[in-house]
């Protein structure tokens, strides 16, 4: 009964894995955008701050390369143009000693969040 319930298994099982991951393409990338900016707000100190944005842009340019659906995809890679701005900014400023200003910019990405977050969803 095994050499016959096997090969209809494989298929199954195999499915099982890559449906989800498919599916989620994007989600990965965007959690971790979301965990680290979460991180950078909370850091005391520019350097930590530096570190969670630095991973921020990394998450975005992969997010930029993900499957997403073709009527949101213009759109919501201006979104991720803009947040990538924004993080630009912060960094900038960051750099020139400016802890206040920097965190005015992650507080633009979250509003961009708001804005463009509904253009990542994987069904329409």
């Amino acid at each position: 009964m095994l050499k016959t319930v096997r090969p209809l298994l494989l298929p199954l099982l195999l499915g099982a894995f890559t449906l989800p991951a498919l599916a989620g393409d994007l989600e990965q990338p965007m959690k971790k955008i979301g965990f680290n900016y979460k991180q950078a707000v909370k850091a005391d100190d520019p350097a930590t701050m530096e570190k969670f944005i630095t991973q921020m842009k990394d998450e975005v340019e992969k997010a930029k390369g993900r499957e997403m659906p073709t009527a949101k995809k213009a759109k919501f890679l201006e979104g991720l143009d803009e947040v990538q701005t924004e993080l630009d900014a912060s960094l900038a400023a960051l750099k020139s000693g400016d802890q206040e200003k920097a965190r005015a910019h992650l507080a633009k990405v979250n509003d961009l969040k708001k804005e463009y977050h509904k253009y990542a969803k994987q069904k329409g």
